[in-house]
């Protein structure tokens, strides 16, 4: 005959590994929180990842760290995330291009809809069209004017960045054409432009708000379709004469691929919380950016219609990386 207390003890051992073990799957974060920066330190990726891992500290009670692994158009960085663990613990932050428009023009090392699970868009940044002060283009009637009577330039961040697209997307509804100059980066995308080397471009707003402020650049409109809260008096190139027209730039956040969906929930609720703060808020804006979170589920649609509408583009024009 079965001795009692020995079922009883096994019943009591069974039950404490259970507990200990579901203790274990709702402990979360249980340790440092590793943020990944495909990029150099300084920048608006940068810094974004520096506000959100603040004060994601600030709420879970564990040590969030910002790692910059820059290089290979953000390979670098993504190769390390994808090797890491699936746990929740290792995030990355990354703008569009990585995602949507460098799967169309290079062989990447990862695959953005299997590789990358999102958690959520963090930031929407702005693209802007701003020419040269006295370059004689202050509207897009202007612009029109002066692509049809002489060959002209456009500077953008890099050839096959979301700028560049935006700005083939913008000649294919003005009907006009213009000559793509690309530089290393909006800065010095920006930097040619107010110097009068080149008459406008297309820009992260970031790159552009301190000469638009100080009279260097004259903006022409956002793609975005609606204002900018940042910028109320700048309009949209659709209120500026292009009715069909808009090109968005965002910063989101993703996990390697087998991450628990219980923690992409978690952690885009902090997300969520985050955009609430007024600090945030302001320190982002300051920059250009504005908190835009959403679901994880709605940053995957926007990922998969993005690859869609630029990988069409790409292909009808032939672009090329540099």
């Amino acid at each position: 005959m079965m001795d009692l207390r020995q079922v009883k003890r096994g019943l009591i051992a069974l039950l404490a590994i259970v507990a200990a073990a579901t203790a274990q799957a709702q402990t979360f974060p249980s340790k440092t929180i590793r943020i990944i920066v495909p990029y150099a330190p300084g920048g608006s990726v940068d810094l974004t990842a520096r506000v959100i891992a603040k004060n994601l500290q600030d709420s879970i009670g564990q040590s969030v760290i910002v790692e910059n692994k820059p290089g290979a158009n953000a390979a670098i960085g993504i190769d390390a995330l994808v090797r890491s663990d699936p746990d929740g613990h290792n995030i990355i932050i990354l703008s569009d291009s990585p995602v949507t428009i460098n799967v169309h023009l290079a062989k990447l090392n990862y695959d953005p809809l299997t590789d990358l699970v999102p958690i959520s868009k963090v930031v929407s940044s702005p693209i802007m069209l701003a020419a040269n002060a006295r370059s004689g283009i202050a509207s897009i009637p202007d612009l029109v004017a002066a692509a049809k009577a002489k060959p002209l330039s456009y500077a953008v961040a890099g050839r096959g960045s979301s700028s560049n697209l935006a700005a083939e997307l913008l000649q294919r509804e003005l009907g006009i054409k213009m000559e793509a100059v690309p530089y290393r980066g909006g800065a010095p995308a920006a930097t040619a432009v107010a110097a009068g080397d080149v008459p406008l471009g297309l820009f992260d707003t970031a790159a552009v708000l301190p000469m638009i402020g100080d009279g260097q650049l004259v903006p022409l409109g956002v793609a975005e379709p609606t204002r900018a809260k940042s910028m109320p008096n700048i309009p949209t190139l659709r209120e500026a004469g292009v009715p069909n027209f808009s090109a968005q730039s965002w910063l989101a956040l993703f996990v390697p691929r087998g991450t628990p969906e219980d923690r992409v929930a978690r952690l885009n609720a902090e997300v969520a919380r985050i955009a609430e703060l007024p600090e945030a808020q302001k320190v982002l804006a300051s920059a250009g950016l504005e908190l835009a979170p959403n679901s994880a589920t709605e940053m995957r649609r926007i990922i998969e219609t993005d690859l869609k509408k630029w990988g069409d583009l790409i292909k009808a024009t032939g672009l090329k990386a540099d």
